[in-house]
This record gives C-alpha cells, sequence and structure tokens, in this order.
C-alpha cells in the first residue's frame, strides 16, 4: 500500500513475448512478497490485482541473463474495475547481486551502433577494455566467451574460437568485476552471447552489407605510411523464426554467405580471398510448463584462398586454409516449485583446419628482395574438440537463518583434445641472400597432442538479511589435469579454492542506489599451452652456408666450401620437467561501487577496481650458467649489468610458479631475479541510458594503471616477457630481467567511450556512433647483446638476446581518437521495414601511430623509433535490412 503495509493474496501477473505461454502468474504471500524464478532474458511488463485496490502495471522491464531485478507494486484502495495504473518506472539496477559495471548490449544497441559483424568486436564498447585487455589483464585470451552459458575459448590458446553468426544475436552481457563463484577460468572480463529463440510471431530478417576497395580515405602522404591494401567484401544473412506449435514449439533459423577479397594498389595478380557458408537451427519446447528444452546446431565452412598472396609471394608459395566448425547446445530447464529450479546444459564444439599446399617443395625467403618462393612458411592441421556439461540447481528459501537465502549448487565438466600439428614443407626453411643460399633451418615437424581437462563445483548464496541488505558469499573448487599420450596426466596443478564475498546495500530502501562491496578469487583458464611443449618433438637444426661462415669467422675462402656448416642443435627431448607442487595461476580481485538510478531507463555507477595476479605458471632455467659483467652500449653510451651466457645451449627447464628467493637447485642460482606480478588499479565512471524514446547512450571514463613485471600483452610460450600463453622468457635467461619493472603494455591512463544512437523525428533516421579517446599503450627500447656475450636468448624461436634500455613500458604511443558512425533511413510498409545504411569507421581520419621501431642492433637500418605503422584510414561500408 502507499503507506508501506504488505498486501497478501495480491494476483501479481508477467508478461513478455520471450515466454511461452505469453503470461505466468503467482499470489503474494503473508509478507506481500511474490517470485517469478528462472525467467529467460527480454523486455516483460507485469501486472498487479487485489480486489478493493486500483491495479497497477510497470512496462519495458528489462532483464538480463543471470539478474535479479526486485520489484515493488504500490496498490492504493479503490474498485478492481476502475482503469489500470501504468506505472512508467521500470527498475535499472540490481540491488541484490554485488556484481558492478554489467554491460548489457540488447538487439536494439546492437543494430544500431557501427561495428564489425562478430561477438568479440564488441568487446570493445565495454569500458575498461583496449585491444581485448580488460582491466589491465593479458589480451583476448584472459576472457571468457560464452554461448547461451557454454564456454567457447580455444582449448589450445584461450582465444574466442566459435564463428558465431551475428545476426542470431539476442543480447551480449560483458560482466566480471563482482562475478559470482558460477563463474571462473577468466582474468579479464565474461562475454555472454545470448542467442534469438524465435517465438509465437514468425519474424524474419535479410541483411546485407558491403564494402569496397574504393571505399576509403588517405590519412598520409609519406608514401612509407600509405595503405595499400584495402577490403573487398559482400555479407548476405537471412534469418527466420516464429512458432511450429505455439506456446510450445518455437524455432529460430539463419543462413548467411560472405565473399571477401584483399586488394593491393598496382598489384594485379591474384590476392587473398575467402567464402563463409553458414546454417544454424534452434529450437525451443515446452512440452509442460515445468520443463524448457532448447537445442542449437551450427555449422560454418569458411577456407582462404591464395593465403597471403601478394607482390612478395611467388605464386607456387601460395596455400589453401580449409576449415569448418559445428557449435552445439542442448539445455533443460526443469521448475520443482516456485522455489527450486534445475538447469543443465552439454555443448561445444569441433573444428578442424589445415594448409593445403602445392608441392612438398621447401620455401625460401630472400633477406634482400624479401621475397618468399618454393612454398609456404609451413604447413599446418589444427583440429579442435570441446566438450562441456553444466548443471546447476537454485533454491529459494525464505525466514531461513536470519533471512531469506537464495542458493546455487553447480557442478561443471569440460574435456578439450586438440591436434597442433605443423612443420616445414621438405623439412626445411631456407633463407637465402640475393638469391645465394645463406642459412637453413630443419626440423622434423612439431606434434602436439594435447587433452585438457576441468571439473569444479560451486556454491553460491544470495542471503538477504533484511530488504536493504544483502550479503553474497560463494566458494568455487577447481580441479585440473592435462594428459598428452603416452604420458598420462602430466599438468597436474593442486586443487584449486576460489572463494567469493560480496555485500549489497539498498541505500534508501527504494531499489534506486547500491552501495556494493566485492572480494574475488579467480582462477586463470585451463589451456593446452601450458602444458603441451612437454611433448618431446623432433630435433631443431640451423646451419650457415659454407662461404658466409667463412666470412663470419674470418676463414680463409674455400676452407669450408660449399657447404652446409652447422651453427645450434637443439633436440627438443626432455627438456621438461613439473614441479610437483604446481599451483594453478589466479587472480585477486577487489571492488566497491555506488549505483544510482538517476531516471527512467537510466543509472550511474561508480567503481574502484584493484587486482592483483599470482602463481604465474612459468619455467625456469635449471641449467644455464652466467656471470655478471659490465657492458656499455655502443648506440646510447648506457652501461649496463648484463650477464655473459658461460655454457650456451644447454637449457633444462622446470615449470613452476616462479618466487624470488625459492632454490630451486638451479646453475645460476639467482635464475629468479625478481617475482612475477601484474597488477592493475582503476576508477570508473559509467552512464547508461537503454533504449526508449528513440535514443539511447552509453558513456563510461576510467582512470587506471597496469603495471609490473609479466607483461599483459600477447606472447607465444617462450617468447617475450609474459607468461599468458604459459611461459615467458623472464626466468630462462636473466638478461630477460633487466629492467623488466615498470608499465605494462596494455596501460591505457586515460579511456573514455561514448556509444548510443538516437531517431531523427519525422525523417525515419537513425544515427549511430561510437567514439573513444585511449592512451596509447606503451613499448620499449629493446637492445641487442652482442653474440660474444649471450648468443642463446633461451627462446623458444632463437634469436638474439635483446635487453630494455629503460625500465619496461617507459615510452608510450599517442592516445587513440576515434570516430565511428552509422546512418540509417527506414522505410514502413505495413509489416514490413526496410532501411537502407551507410557506416563511417574512423571518420575523423585520423592517422595516430601504431608501429614503431623497437629494436636497436648492428644492422638496424632505421634508428629507434621510426614510425612503420598509422591506423587504417576512413573507411566506408555500405548495407541494407528488410525486417517483418
Amino acid at each position: 500500500t502507499p503507506d508501506g503495509e504488505p498486501l497478501p493474496g495480491v494476483e501479481v501477473t508477467i508478461f513478455s513475448p520471450s515466454l511461452m505461454g505469453g503470461t505466468r502468474s503467482t499470489i503474494t504471500n503473508q509478507d506481500g512478497r511474490y517470485r517469478f524464478p528462472a525467467l529467460p532474458h527480454g523486455t516483460y511488463s507485469i501486472e498487479a490485482k487485489l480486489q478493493g485496490f486500483v491495479p497497477q502495471k510497470i512496462e519495458n522491464i528489462r532483464l538480463s541473463v543471470g539478474e535479479t531485478l526486485t520489484i515493488d507494486l504500490v496498490l492504493r484502495v479503490g474498485s478492481l474495475e476502475e482503469s489500470v495504473e501504468v506505472v512508467a518506472v521500470a527498475p535499472t539496477i540490481d540491488v541484490k547481486d554485488s556484481q558492478t559495471s554489467t554491460v548489457e548490449m540488447p538487439r536494439e544497441y546492437l543494430q544500431q551502433i557501427p561495428s564489425g559483424r562478430n561477438y568479440r568486436s564488441q568487446l570493445k564498447f565495454a569500458p575498461g577494455v583496449s585491444n581485448e585487455s580488460t582491466f589491465g589483464s593479458s589480451e583476448s585470451l584472459a576472457n571468457n566467451f560464452m554461448i547461451d552459458g557454454v564456454k567457447i575459448n580455444s582449448p589450445e590458446a584461450g582465444e574466442a574460437e566459435v564463428n558465431f553468426d551475428y545476426e542470431s544475436i539476442e543480447e551480449i552481457k560483458v560482466m566480471g568485476l563482482g562475478a559470482p563463484a558460477e563463474y571462473g577460468g577468466f582474468s579479464g572480463a565474461i562475454v555472454h552471447v545470448l542467442s534469438k529463440s524465435g517465438g509465437n510471431q514468425f519474424s524474419g530478417q535479410f541483411t546485407g552489407f558491403f564494402q569496397m576497395p574504393e571505399w576509403h580515405s588517405r590519412n598520409s602522404d609519406d608514401p612509407e605510411l600509405i595503405f595499400k591494401r584495402f577490403s573487398e567484401e559482400y555479407d548476405l544473412r537471412f534469418n527466420l523464426g516464429g512458432p511450429i506449435v505455439k506456446d510450445k514449439l518455437w524455432f529460430f533459423s539463419t543462413a548467411n554467405y560472405v565473399y571477401w577479397q584483399d586488394h593491393i594498389e598496382d598489384y594485379e595478380d591474384e590476392t587473398e580471398y575467402g567464402k563463409e557458408y553458414r546454417a544454424m537451427g534452434k529450437l525451443t519446447w515446452q512440452p509442460a510448463p515445468a520443463d524448457r528444452f532448447t537445442l542449437l546446431v551450427g555449422w560454418v565452412k569458411d577456407p582462404v584462398f591464395n593465403v597471403e598472396a601478394g607482390p612478395f609471394t611467388a605464386p607456387e608459395a601460395v596455400p589453401t586454409d580449409r576449415r569448418w566448425q559445428i557449435v552445439y547446445n542442448a539445455a533443460l530447464l526443469h521448475t520443482f516449485s516456485g522455489t527450486t529450479f534445475l538447469e543443465a546444459k552439454f555443448g561445444g564444439y569441433y573444428q578442424k583446419g589445415r594448409l593445403e599446399l602445392q608441392s612438398d617443395n621447401p620455401p625460401h625467403f630472400d633477406l634482400e628482395t624479401e621475397m618468399l618462393s618454393g612454398n609456404f612458411w609451413e604447413f599446418w592441421e589444427f583440429p579442435r574438440e570441446r566438450y562441456q556439461l553444466n548443471a546447476s540447481l537454485s533454491h529459494y528459501a525464505e525466514n531461513f537463518i536470519k533471512g531469506s537465502h537464495d542458493f546455487k549448487f553447480g557442478v561443471e565438466f569440460e574435456r578439450s583434445p586438440l591436434k597442433n600439428h605443423r612443420g616445414y614443407p621438405g623439412g626445411a626453411l631456407y633463407y637465402d641472400l640475393g638469391g645465394e643460399p645463406y642459412l637453413m633451418i630443419t626440423y622434423d615437424g612439431y606434434n602436439a597432442d594435447p587433452t585438457s581437462q576441468r571439473i569444479s563445483a560451486f556454491i553460491q548464496d544470495s542471503w538477504s538479511i533484511s530488504d536493504r541488505i544483502t550479503i553474497n558469499p560463494g566458494l568455487r573448487i577447481n580441479h585440473w589435469r592435462g594428459y598428452l599420450p603416452d604420458m598420462g596426466a602430466v599438468f597436474k596443478p593442486k586443487l584449486g579454492l576460489a572463494p567469493r564475498l560480496g555485500i549489497t546495500i539498498d541505500l534508501f530502501g527504494d531499489n534506486s542506489t547500491a552501495l556494493k562491496a566485492h572480494y574475488g578469487k579467480y582462477y586463470h583458464g585451463l589451456i593446452g599451452m601450458f602444458y603441451l611443449h612437454l611433448q618431446p618433438q623432433g630435433t631443431y637444426r640451423e646451419y650457415m652456408w659454407g662461404p658466409f661462415f667463412e666470412e663470419m669467422e674470418e676463414l680463409d675462402p674455400g676452407t669450408i666450401g660449399d657447404q652446409w656448416v652447422l651453427l645450434y642443435e637443439d633436440p627438443w627431448e626432455n627438456e621438461y620437467t613439473v614441479d610437483p607442487d604446481l599451483k594453478m595461476t589466479y587472480m585477486r580481485q577487489y571492488v566497491i561501487g555506488l549505483e544510482r538510478e538517476l531516471f527512467t531507463d537510466t543509472s550511474l555507477g561508480i567503481n574502484f577496481i584493484y587486482r592483483t595476479n599470482h602463481d604465474f605458471i612459468d619455467r625456469v632455467n635449471l641449467t644455464g650458467m652466467w656471470q655478471p659483467i659490465q657492458w656499455t652500449d655502443p648506440y646510447f653510451g648506457q652501461t649496463y649489468t648484463v650477464y655473459e651466457h658461460l655454457n650456451p645451449g644447454d637449457n633444462q627447464y622446470l615449470i613452476t610458479n616462479p618466487k624470488k628467493g625459492e632454490d630451486y637447485g638451479a646453475a645460476f642460482p639467482n635464475i629468479v631475479g625478481l617475482d612475477p606480478t601484474r597488477k592493475y588499479r582503476g576508477l570508473e565512471f559509467v552512464f547508461n541510458k537503454r533504449y526508449s524514446h528513440g535514443w539511447q547512450l552509453q558513456l563510461s571514463y576510467v582512470y587506471s594503471k597496469a603495471w609490473g613485471s609479466n607483461d599483459n600483452s600477447w606472447g607465444e610460450f617462450g617468447e617475450g616477457r609474459t607468461s599468458s600463453l604459459g611461459s615467458s622468457t623472464l626466468f630462462s635467461n636473466p638478461n630477460w630481467q633487466i629492467n623488466a619493472e615498470g608499465r605494462l603494455t596494455n596501460d591505457p591512463t586515460h579511456m573514455f567511450k561514448a556509444s548510443g544512437s538516437f531517431i531523427i523525428p519525422y525523417a525515419d533516421v537513425s544515427v549511430g556512433f561510437f567514439f573513444s579517446y585511449i592512451t596509447g599503450n606503451t613499448y620499449n627500447k629493446n637492445i641487442m647483446l652482442p653474440d660474444e656475450i649471450d648468443p642463446d636468448p633461451c627462446a623458444a624461436f632463437g634469436g638474439n638476446m635483446y635487453i630494455l634500455g629503460e625500465p619496461l613500458g617507459s615510452y608510450r604511443y599517442p592516445a587513440r581518437t576515434n570516430l565511428d558512425l552509422r546512418l540509417e533511413k527506414f522505410f514502413r510498409f505495413g509489416q514490413l521495414r526496410v532501411s537502407a545504411l551507410v557506416d563511417i569507421f574512423n571518420a575523423l581520419n585520423s592517422s595516430t601511430v601504431t608501429d614503431v621501431e623497437t629494436s636497436v642492433d648492428p644492422w638496424s637500418e632505421y634508428p629507434f623509433g621510426y614510425v612503420w605503422g598509422i591506423r587504417h584510414p576512413r573507411t566506408f561500408r555500405a548495407g541494407f535490412r528488410i525486417e517483418f
């Protein structure tokens, strides 16, 4: 009532096109409370009726996945026959959950904002995200991508791998700050993609997007920086959904065809092009009010022809990349009562990919002409599989242990076998110099067949100790294993316990203002790269052609003659042992935030985020020996304490969690000279106006710092100062630790984003936009050590040893300013809506520097800081949409 008195016996009914049957009703209990559990995401209306009172209705309530909304209905005394009182205010914040900064991108947002045509590209709209690094995490590997609740990351390296149809997406939700125990396996963000499901009404859409190579501007007059490669693309998609049996069985289906081709200025021969064929179907079946089943199956085939064709690749060296993929997801929801329900999901994907070469001839790369001939660099075959089974039981207990509890218990099982087979065609790779033999690399091929397995269990509670205070404790338990053929379980980290604790306070008791705080421990995702290098491989060898060897060693001509001289050999067998006390890498996250509903559909949030990462999995060199010496670089005259390598090539590694001061029995006792760290601190402001009344707007500003010694950039196993893919080089060679602490690569001090759209009245024109200003990434001065000091950097791909001239991240690229626009004119013909649109990317035609020379060595023709690349110039894309 208006006086705050609870009303028992009120009939409460919800309506939504997302509900089979369209409506669902319940009666308030003696305390005037009601619940609708296990609702599908969508837009709802709610109505309350009681004899002797005026009915009340609230419309346009947006419910997202995993969200709990508290909606108070106030009935005033009157007649049931009076007109329904419609209240315009629908809640915009969750005053029960402790998550903050969740970003919801419903269909209205996805269709009106200019972006790439895939779910990964939408991550850039979220606060705190730059280059898919989220709040200081490593790049895309740290994010957990899900489709309808099932993970779809690559089991090898952790990046998003499923090629899901963009027009089949109903909503994308980005979250991670304050995530409950139900979620794990990430240190960046959770990107939850929700697919369309059809409904009681038939609906469909036919879209086309087109881009021509001439549709671009020029943003530089420097002939070295002018972009000369542009794309031609035709993207056609059709989807249809509706009822097979109304209120019982719905379907959604989609099909699409994409053709694209690269074009290179002043090059008239064949260039790289690709095709994409896709089909997907989804069924939603509700045989009884208590049961709902869904089944999704998708297939895509997307070969790429003339891979890397261009002026520096000979015709015989151009391969074809053949690949296809199947994704599937089956789900069950069973409601036992108004307080208890069960969810079960089984899903995953299977894909095959291989590079089809024209011959078995070895490849040749000429260092003078930069021409690749003979064959492509390598062959590869990459089958992938992921199987995942999730089950959870939710139970609501009222008046139990000092309040009400919303419990959720769950288990997850994941198994992900993969193969990574690659090698040089003909068994060798040749580097020529002006057409003459110079270097030869041989190895017997790389064959890794890891299988990752994870079992997780969790319990999560939402404990409302009063109407205004909710405590959210949780615990997640993880068990990981990594298997290799004939070796069994080689990767066996200790059991991982991940506690979570959050508190949410409804400050004024009116569901408008929530103070939230949360602590959580989150283990990183399991990937095959953590351990697949334990599988023995063939021998790797480097040779130099005799006359060049004679010149290098200052020998008399003819001493060696025309033959190959072995420079380096690595048997690649038994190089690794694993610490029996190995632990899985994890992140600690602390968040405190305030969310305030400003007015209808509009909210403001302020959050403080602090993250630290621990127990990095890395390799420690047990047999390498060095001694410290003083060295003055000949380029800038700076003197460094460097480490002279006494036994180059003798490298045996321990996979462990390196810690400074730990005795690993290494030949060089100070091989772990620093603690690997990665930290992040940020202050975030978020403004969100949901789509209503013809407009929507998202604003965010994040002020942050990312620092440490374990970088958050992309880095292959055993390459670079990051262990994102299992092992860095930090503890393989002490020279990598020189100046290794500082600002991380992805360290955007200032990040401002604005995205939204509005309808121009009477013109039927929609204007969508995305603007961002992001501080540039950091970079470093890499100075090469002479071979007489250290000829073996102990890196996976060999090369030379480069040290950092200054502390990590001492240099920074210019800030990136970007504006993308979409203009869409639509027409209505009854139930048919037809629109034509144009997208403008980099509308300001910015020419921000994105790549500079960072290496300093004897043969470099370009000075440190020389500009190698700028951002892509202004480009245009046209499209149409037909909807019914």
